[in-house]
């Protein structure tokens, strides 16, 4: 009963810090809500720093994860109430400004950001229609009726594009230095960037709290935020700021991502499904009835079991960077392969199709060609994962009845209005800014 409730949130909460590990030390997410950790922790795993990345990220994480718990007993009842102010309009939306916002802060051109993204949407019109019976671009093979899954997206444009790079350097490890740092030195990068870690953290919390949309967006989100707060630091290269951003914003998502799967039921992620399940399979019930009586009682000690699990990370962290850290300076004759090898069985497992595997590795080509030609990886995947709930949102918004203008309408639908300007504000400054300094020039 309680304790499979407890077992199975505690795992969730280390899982996160755990996706992590694979994104400092081989570019290879271990799941979607980590893709953002590569972007600076591979890089500071490159320089020799693995170990500072792995300390400062355990620490993040679990202080991310602390500051999610304290939200979610302090102002859980207050922030379902704004949950109720999104509809289908402001998640299509919403799915539309986190594609442009992680174009605009990855490295290279915002239009070859852009282009990008637009990519990775392109590749969720595979299959059968969301909305719709229409089968679409599967070319004959019934494999391809149910789409190709983001992860196969995930896994090759990371982990076969950085595999593929890894092959062509004369370098024998992926650290190009002797591993330096500490788990002192990790510890105090994250303790530094407190104000970082707090801003991230609520975001996470925020983005969570909206139903479908996860660690993966979450993270983007924080990360751009981190970016766009400090324009004269560079990001792309190992700055710890963008690093501890991406992972406390990604351990706070689940307390977000628990708070409407409490309050009224409805799963925050895919993850929370899951638990969902559990709960109602030992008689549990979500709703009011979990804010009095014994339900309160439970619903206590699943954020107490969560803050436990914070510092199980912590403590995890430190006995282990210093070993897991080493992985750096393995020949890369032995990392290619076994990275090869496990990405192939990870998504052969998923659904048992050859397709995918082909899938993998074709998108390990497309992610190889675009980093020799400086078009941004992170925006690709964005989209992947986010292209079925743009489209999924926007034909159910164009279905209430109001058509296009349903975004537009300050009455029924004020956040959308919000949202739409937001996202014109966030394409057209980058474009008008590099405008004026060709006026000045």
């Amino acid at each position: 009963t309680v304790p499979a409730l407890l077992f199975a949130i505690s795992v969730y909460d280390g899982a996160m810090y755990g996706g992590s590990i694979s994104s400092i030390l081989l570019n290879t997410p271990g799941d979607a809500s980590a893709a953002a950790t590569t972007i600076e922790g591979f890089p500071m795993a490159k320089q020799g720093k693995a170990i500072d990345a792995l300390m400062a990220c355990g620490v993040a994480s679990a202080l991310g994860g602390v500051i999610g718990d304290i939200i979610v007993i302090t102002c859980c009842t207050i922030i379902g109430s704004f949950i109720l102010l999104f509809g289908t309009p402001e998640y299509f939306l919403l799915g539309i400004l986190g594609i442009i916002v992680v174009s605009r802060v990855s490295k290279g051109a915002f239009y070859k950001g852009i282009i990008s993204g637009l990519l990775g949407l392109s590749v969720t019109t595979i299959g059968i229609g969301t909305m719709s019976a229409d089968v679409r671009y599967t070319f004959g093979s019934w494999e391809l009726f149910d789409g190709i899954p983001f992860i196969a997206v995930l896994m090759g444009m990371f982990g076969i594009a950085t595999m593929s790079q890894l092959a062509g350097e004369p370098q024998g490890t992926i650290s190009k230095e002797e591993v330096k740092g500490s788990r002192k030195n990790g510890i105090l990068i994250a303790l530094k960037e407190w104000p970082t870690i707090i801003k991230s953290s609520i975001i996470g919390f925020l983005i969570g709290a909206f139903p479908g949309t996860g660690g993966s967006v979450a993270n983007f989100v924080a990360y751009g935020e981190a970016v766009r707060s400090n324009p004269k630091e560079q990001f792309g290269n190992g700055n710890p700021k963008g690093l501890v951003a991406t992972e406390s914003a990604n351990n706070a998502m689940i307390d977000g991502a628990l708070l409407p799967t409490l309050l009224f039921g409805i799963p925050g992620s895919g993850t929370c499904a899951a638990f969902l399940a559990i709960m109602i399979l030992h008689g549990f019930r979500w709703g009011h009835s979990l804010f009095s009586g014994e339900g309160l009682v439970i619903l206590l000690t699943i954020f107490v079991a969560l803050l436990l699990s914070e510092i199980v990370i912590i403590i995890f962290a430190f006995l282990t960077a210093r070993h897991i850290g080493n992985v750096t300076t393995i020949n890369k004759n032995l990392i290619i392969p076994f990275v090869l090898v496990m990405a192939a069985l990870g998504i052969f497992t998923l659904r048992f199709s050859f397709i995918d595997l082909l899938a993998m590795g074709i998108f390990g080509f497309i992610g190889f060609i675009m980093n020799r030609y400086g078009y941004p990886i992170v925006p690709a995947v964005m989209g992947a994962i986010l292209g079925g709930i743009i489209e999924e949102n926007f034909l159910r918004s164009l279905m209430l009845g109001e058509g296009p203008w349903i975004f537009f309408n300050p009455f029924t639908h004020p956040v959308s209005l919000i949202l739409v300007l937001l996202i014109l504000f966030v394409f057209f400054q980058p474009i008008i800014a590099s405008m004026k300094v060709n006026k000045k020039t």
